[in-house]
């Protein structure tokens, strides 16, 4: 969409220097009917005659007005070029400087008093005097200001005087309660009883849908405004008539709003200080959850400088002409809401009301530059969480690229615990490393879940979804249609393609069914020369290590994989062949004649569906399934030409993981997805490894994570017994003891040469 743009134009003259904007429209945010009258009317003000007599006109730019629903949509407009500006509590600029690219250039300036010069006010909590909180009755050591169980109105989520220093200063002082990370509405919702708390059911504060239905129950706007930042209860003065009216028990305001509703003359109200005790309403600077640089008026940082200096040139002189004790303050009170009472009683209508003037923000000119350490400092203490990293392994120099970018994903939202990445030498050191504590998760195939499980005691606690909600899928035996002769049966001296070792679609589920179709029958220590005997040559990366082929013979089994040097077959992405996609890609690229693959593995890496440089111009067409009865079918007729199923991979911590610690791994993921899924916008997705691997730290087939429920939360309950009985035996057929180091076969292979010839003889 076009953006109108102010043109700033700096012209020398004789008499001096003046300014002189371009006709062009200014587009001022709005949210509510009351803001959209009062900026109509600054709007109208502006073409007035008596403006254009006074040659104001040569100064001030074109002005509209653009409404979005609430405070977070006119935020998004701005970023997206639909709106310019929009005046913001501290709190609510942080987050729009944070998540929307915004930044500030004019900012309020309030009365001077005594050891302060305007910048800033106070945040403060009020109760009624004759109230059990007011007369200190409620107040204790144990519960802190006593408000436990409280009704609590709140001008809006995020606001700094009004969530932001109360709540964080309540959760530094143990009043509040954190049990689960990144949740902190869920942990105030426990605290109070009712509450008001306007824009906590915008998806950035609730992305599960799930706050408790109390944050809203003392709100009073309608079906389509309540618990909205455009609520009667909303705001600074929506949060105080919420107290007045008697519907809370406590208003969190900012100092001024107060003296300014009651004339600074009321003894009916009285501030509730941290320690628990009270003061009179005048006495804010004693009793009060911090001080907050003033609220500034904010635009997009992707407006070029001589816009943004057009903007704030336009702000400050439209404050010498309308503000308080100015020539046209008559026409139009820039700071005041009063003529505009009658649209539902809001107030603090596009500026606060008790603000005297505009000023330059000069070069604190970013959200963090203009709040200082304090805020940030309260920042933290909100966003607190009983642990402080969470470690994932990654096996891979990208895996270690993708969880780094991960990392500074979740950091940019202000995901805790914060993330961190390991790297392990392959997926059963990662596995030591989580059992040892020295990391937490990290995701495994459904035959590592086994050896994890078994040899580690790690845990599954969530599982990959590929679009089915049971968290599984389908093996399947892809093939060239050009080679129509070939079947499950005849396999011999053919090429394999199969995922990596150990794993469940790469090897256990193609082994078994080897074993099952009589295409060998494997003895003693036999396996990996059974394999080398049936195919001529496969890639099985992994197939060499000595971690689970001892003898790491016969070479044939890593012949067909495609990395040079010491990359080749290795067990992880560095091997291009390495995975499901890597084991289609090994087929694609006739480096086999039969890929043992996922079920959706062909769909999602043809037809244009992967941009990966080896499989464009592939055709879906050009393959098809293998089964079990010999047949051959199109790929997408898996669900009856399959060779079994199996649980999807899953991610895995240690057994001596604490419930809590396990809750708080899933909301982190959990939250992880809700911002970075492979269907949201923006640089990173957690389920997609973009054109030179595949399946970094998750497959990229998943769609969502699933929390694995209690019941299924060891590595037998999750594999099911018939996948363990698979996997057990085979086990018996490598020679390596699960449960163990790596060594030597349990039977020298001369010895099994030995009995062979004894057998013949006997």
């Amino acid at each position: 969409m076009l953006r109108n743009l102010l043109l700033f134009v700096l012209i020398q003259t004789v008499l001096g220097q003046s300014t002189v904007f371009a006709a062009t429209v200014l587009r001022w945010c709005v949210s509510t009917d009351a803001e959209k009258a009062k900026c109509e009317n600054f709007q109208n003000i502006l073409k007035s005659t008596t403006i254009k007599n006074a040659d104001i006109n040569k100064v001030i730019p074109g002005f509209s007005c653009v409404v979005g629903f609430d405070t977070f949509e006119c935020m998004k407009m701005i970023q997206d070029g639909n709106a310019d500006m929009m005046a913001l509590d501290t709190g609510q600029g942080y987050f729009a400087g944070r998540y929307h690219n915004m930044q500030p250039i004019v900012a309020e300036k309030y009365a001077a008093t005594a050891g302060d010069d305007g910048m800033n006010y106070y945040s403060v909590a009020v109760v009624r005097r004759n109230s059990i909180y007011g007369s200190g009755a409620g107040t204790g050591t144990q519960l802190g200001n006593g408000l436990l169980g409280s009704n609590a109105c709140f001008p809006g989520i995020g606001t700094a005087a009004g969530w932001l220093y109360p709540i964080s200063v309540m959760l530094q002082n143990g009043d509040i309660k954190v049990t689960e990370c990144n949740a902190v509405v869920k942990a105030v919702t426990d605290f109070f009883h009712n509450m008001c708390l306007p824009g906590a059911l915008t998806s950035f504060y609730n992305p599960f849908g799930n706050n408790p239905t109390e944050i809203c129950q003392l709100c009073k706007g309608t079906s389509g405004t309540k618990c909205s930042t455009k609520d009667p209860s909303a705001g600074y003065d929506g949060a105080f008539r919420c107290l007045q009216n008697g519907d809370g028990d406590v208003a969190f305001l900012r100092h001024d709003t107060l003296i300014h509703l009651t004339n600074n003359a009321s003894s009916e109200f009285v501030l509730l200080c941290p320690n628990g005790g009270t003061r009179d309403i005048q006495d804010y600077k004693n009793c009060n959850y911090g001080s907050i640089p003033a609220n500034t008026i904010m635009t997009s940082a992707l407006q070029d400088v001589k816009t943004r200096a057009a903007y704030k040139q336009f702000l400050l002189q439209a404050s010498e002409w309308f503000g308080v004790g100015k020539p046209y303050v008559s026409l139009f009170n820039m700071f005041s809401s009063d003529a505009w009472l009658g649209y539902g009683g809001q107030r603090n209508l596009l500026f606060t009301d008790t603000t005297q003037e505009l000023v330059d923000v000069g070069d604190r000119d970013t959200y963090y530059k203009w709040v200082d350490a304090k805020f940030y400092d309260n920042v933290e203490k909100l966003n607190q969480c009983p642990l402080n990293y969470a470690k994932w392994c990654v096996i891979s120099g990208g895996e270690k690229s993708k969880c780094e970018n991960m990392m500074m994903a979740f950091g940019a939202k202000d995901l805790k615990p914060k993330l961190d990445c390991v790297l392990g030498k392959s997926a059963d050191h990662c596995m030591q490393l989580i059992a040892d504590g020295d990391a937490d998760m990290m995701t495994l195939d459904s035959g590592d879940v086994y050896l994890a499980g078994e040899k580690y005691g790690l845990k599954p606690i969530a599982a990959e979804d590929y679009g089915n909600m049971e968290a599984s899928f389908y093996v399947v035996a892809a093939a060239w249609k050009r080679n129509p002769t070939m079947t499950l049966f005849n396999l011999k001296d053919k090429r394999a393609c199969m995922a990596g070792m150990g794993r469940g679609d790469g090897w256990i589920v193609p082994v078994s069914i080897f074993i099952e179709t009589e295409q060998f029958v494997p003895q003693y220590c036999s396996i990996f020369e059974n394999i080398g005997q049936l195919f001529i040559r496969t890639c099985i990366p992994g197939a060499l290590d000595s971690e689970y082929n001892p003898n790491q013979y016969p070479i044939s089994l890593c012949e067909g994989c495609a990395a040079g040097g010491y990359k080749k077959c290795q067990r992880n992405q560095i091997e291009q062949y390495y995975g499901a996609t890597g084991a289609f890609r090994c087929l694609v690229e006739n480096g086999g004649d039969v890929a043992f693959v996922r079920h959706l593995t062909v769909r999602d890496n043809t037809d244009a569906r992967n941009h990966a440089i080896w499989a464009r111009n592939r055709r879906s067409d050009d393959y098809e399934l293998m089964c079990k009865d010999g047949t051959r079918k199109p790929i997408d007729e898996w669900r009856t030409c399959h060779l079994g199923k199996l649980p999807s991979n899953a991610v895995v911590t240690g057994k001596h993981k604490s419930e809590e610690d396990v809750n708080i791994y899933w909301q982190l993921l959990n939250y992880g997805q809700q911002f970075f899924s492979s269907d949201t916008e923006g640089d990173f997705h957690m389920f997609d490894s973009g054109t030179w691997y595949n399946d970094l730290m998750f497959t990229d087939d998943t769609v969502r994570l699933i929390r694995v429920p209690d019941s299924r939360n060891t590595f037998s309950s999750y594999l099911g017994r018939d996948f363990i009985v698979q996997a057990e035996r085979l086990q018996k057929f490598t020679c390596v003891a699960v449960g163990s180091a790596p060594k030597t076969s349990l039977i020298p292979v001369y010895l099994i040469t030995v009995i062979s010839i004894i057998r013949i003889f006997v």
